[in-house]
């Protein structure tokens, strides 16, 4: 895996800069996983770990998986002793297929490359049980006025080039619905709207 981390410069920031917008998305994502009936969950591109941290608390098997060295440090000292994180790639997971009841992914879909995103999920898939679930929150095409409409574009340009390169192409591509119709994942429900609208938890069946 490359040592270069593109996270390393805002990981110490990342929290306090998010967690106001953040944190209601993780409690979203939370509950939903707990009415799913889902004990074991794989928190894919966990960053600081929070979303992993509040599954564990409430009494999920959560493990968090990322490949920022500088985002993990951030999410083991905030955890402890037995930190339930792992470096990994989350296009080429370490795990056999089906160990977990269901996968996670906050609001990284989108910066990533076309290739690079359909492999994530796809792996999430393998990994998971078959009736399991996919619990993935990310843009959706709507367009949203307001505040968020002004900020989300901004924050992604501030990002960097290639960051937000990839958020234009996965807007065109018509956001977190658009993925799953490229993958063939049928959503279990409606998508559930956050990030004040700009957003979407899509929750798909294995």
């Amino acid at each position: 895996m490359s040592v270069d981390d593109s996270y390393r410069l805002v990981a110490l920031g990342y929290d306090p800069a998010t967690a106001l917008f953040l944190d209601p998305i993780r409690r979203l994502v939370r509950d939903t996983a707990t009415r799913l009936g889902a004990r074991r969950v794989l928190d894919a591109c966990c960053g600081t770990g929070r979303q992993t941290l509040a599954l564990r608390r409430a009494g999920l098997r959560a493990l968090g998986v990322d490949a920022s060295p500088a985002m993990l440090a951030v999410a083991r000292k905030a955890a402890g002793k037995n930190a339930p994180f792992a470096r990994m790639d989350a296009r080429r997971l370490a795990f056999a297929d089906a160990t977990f009841d269901a996968a996670c992914i906050i609001l990284a879909l989108h910066e990533n490359a076309e290739p690079d995103r359909l492999a994530m999920v796809r792996e999430m898939a393998r990994v998971t049980r078959p009736g399991g679930s996919l619990l993935l929150v990310d843009y959706t095409a709507a367009t949203t006025g307001g505040m968020a409409g002004l900020l989300v574009p901004l924050a992604e340009r501030l990002a960097g080039a290639e960051h937000y390169r990839n958020y234009r192409d996965f807007m065109l591509r018509k956001g977190v619905a658009g993925l799953c119709r490229r993958l063939g994942l049928a959503p279990a429900g409606p998508l559930v709207p956050c990030l004040l609208g700009r957003a979407a938890l899509l929750t798909a069946r294995v």
